[in-house]
């Protein structure tokens, strides 16, 4: 960016015409700092829709690795692995969230999307596992506890999620529908369970 204005101010003058930097600003600012958190993600991320997802995964992995002091680290590590789920790669956003939850074991977003990582690829009692951990970390989190009570529900545990979706339910902020709507989900699975038992007895 820096040097895109200089380039402007420059045309200006009048000394020569204006042209715009070549390389993205994420690729000039990590040859300028490796190991800037933005950088390695947007250069990250052009390097998979290049079709170089070993080079690409080495810079967001590197994400994992950064100071935790670093600005913003936990909400760049989260985006990268949305780039990925985006992108239907779970294997590779699954190892981006164990990398993260190792290095920054206290944050809820790593463990959240390490479970929904495991569920896509249908690893369920370890998705359920790791979705404990973000609410044992935050109980009072309605999207955590959400996710815990769908995770149950895929797990066929409905009554432990007839419990935990009641509780998100209550906690979540009006706007947040999807406590209710798993909630809607889980009684018509349990009536349809019901109706099956009774049609075997």
């Amino acid at each position: 960016m820096a040097n895109d204005l200089f380039n402007v101010a420059v045309a200006r003058t009048g000394l020569m015409e204006y042209s715009r930097d070549s390389f993205p600003a994420g690729v000039v600012a990590l040859a300028i700092d490796p190991e800037i958190g933005p950088a390695l993600l947007t250069v990250g991320s052009i390097e998979y829709q290049y079709g170089r997802p070993d080079d690409a995964m080495e810079m967001l992995l590197k994400l994992t690795s950064l100071p935790e002091d670093e600005p913003d680290l936990a909400e760049i590590i989260d985006k990268a692995g949305d780039f990925l789920l985006d992108q239907e790669d779970f294997a590779n956003a699954l190892r981006l969230f164990q990398k993260a939850t190792e290095s920054g074991p206290t944050v809820t977003t790593y463990w959240a999307g390490l479970s929904y990582c495991l569920g896509k690829l249908g690893r369920k009692h370890e998705a359920l596992a790791a979705i404990r951990q973000a609410v044992a970390l935050r109980p009072d989190n309605a999207t955590h506890l959400s996710d815990l009570g769908w995770t149950l529900v895929e797990a066929e545990a409905y009554e432990e999620a007839k419990t935990v979706l009641e509780r998100a339910v209550r906690l979540a902020p009006p706007d947040y529908e999807l406590p209710r709507l798993n909630l809607v989900e889980l009684k018509k699975r349990m009536r349809r369970r019901q109706r099956l038992g009774r049609q075997s007895t």
